[in-house]
This record gives structure tokens, C-alpha cells and sequence, in this order.
């Protein structure tokens, strides 16, 4: 499978998903943009697990958003041909700025860890398989690589499945957030173990 075609998948899983968020408003095209960044960026990862030809669940996680900022804006015309067509209600856009203001650490506890756990899907046919948890430990292991001892989860508060996943994962409740006005969400932080020294 191509990168691009990849990114296609992804964000149509995303789409069909990750469907009560505000980006799934925003169409595949913008989406197959931010994952394309999300794996092309420095600190960011997009991982992806695979059955029958097919991808059934991925993550994103990132030690930062700045640089998938950057990497997106590399492609302004592409970028901007994506989006136009979603932002035309004032509310999109205000709920855009929201998502950008979050992403640059605004509203977000200063002492909490800056790397975070972006986003999960697994396709409905592999939940309860482990699809998830495995993803889960290859982002910790992304992390851990990069000498990162912890990142950050925001979970809507609505969403209770989510809430026992990462709970039974390991995460630790940290506070709460609003990323959009109204709507708040609970963050965890999950510790990181460090690799095992090679040899020891």
C-alpha cells in the first residue's frame, strides 16, 4: 500500500469513526492532509495495523503540533483546496481556531507532559481483538525511543468506553480541558517506561 493511498484510508476511517469530532466535519481531503503531515512531521508518528489487505486501526501521536503545522503549510495550495469548501459557516472556522489554540498549549496545564496521543480508531469488526492496546504500546515504545518519559490524553467526557480503555491501560486521570467552548473533556497522562538497556 502507498503512503498516499494510506493516508486515504486513514482518514476515511477517521471520517466514518471519529465521527462525533469536529475535524470529521471538515471531509477525507483535509484529513488525508493532516495525516500525510502527521506521519511526514519531526516528533510525530502515525501508526497503522493492518488485517486482510486492509487497515482496521491506527493512532497519531505527536512530542508537539508545530511541526505537523509547518509540514501542512508546506502544501499551501492543496491545503487551502481542502478546506475552503468546509469553512464557510463562521462556526467552522471558530471551532478551527479553537482546535489551533489547543494545539499551541493554550488552556492546557503548563505542567503537563507536551507529547500526546492525538488520535485512535480501530474499524468496528476488530474492537475487542486488542487492535487498540497493541497500537497503544507501539506508541509508547515511539515515544520511549525519543527519550519522551510521558504523554497526555484528552478524552471527551461522554465517551466511556474511551475512558475504560486508557484507564486499563495504564493512564491517570490529570485534569480537564476545553477544547471547544462547552464541551469539556478529561485529560490522562500515561507513564512511559524506558527501554531495556541492550545488554544489561
Amino acid at each position: 500500500m502507498s503512503p498516499a493511498e494510506r493516508y486515504r484510508r486513514v482518514a476515511a476511517m477517521h471520517a466514518a469513526h471519529l465521527d462525533q469530532g469536529f475535524l470529521a466535519t471538515l471531509g477525507a481531503p483535509f484529513l488525508t492532509e493532516v495525516y500525510r503531515a502527521m506521519d511526514e512531521a519531526e516528533g510525530s508518528v502515525l501508526l497503522v495495523e493492518e488485517a486482510d489487505g486492509r487497515i482496521v486501526g491506527f493512532m497519531a501521536g505527536a512530542s508537539g503540533m508545530g511541526t505537523i503545522y509547518r509540514r501542512m503549510l508546506r502544501r499551501p495550495v492543496r491545503l487551502a483546496s481542502t478546506l475552503l469548501p468546509v469553512l464557510v459557516r463562521p462556526s467552522r472556522i471558530l471551532r478551527m481556531v479553537e482546535i489551533l489554540r489547543y494545539g499551541r498549549g493554550a488552556g492546557v496545564d503548563p505542567d503537563l507532559p507536551r507529547a500526546e496521543l492525538l488520535s485512535v480508531a480501530v474499524d468496528p469488526g476488530y474492537r475487542g481483538t486488542g487492535v487498540a492496546a497493541r497500537l497503544y504500546r507501539r506508541l509508547e515504545t515511539h515515544f520511549a525511543l525519543q527519550g519522551i518519559g510521558a504523554f497526555r490524553v484528552t478524552v471527551g467526557e461522554s465517551l466511556v468506553d474511551a475512558h475504560r480503555f486508557y484507564r486499563r491501560m495504564g493512564a491517570k486521570p490529570a485534569g480537564r480541558v476545553e477544547v471547544h467552548a462547552g464541551q469539556g473533556s478529561l485529560v490522562y497522562v500515561q507513564e512511559v517506561s524506558a527501554l531495556p538497556v541492550m545488554g544489561a
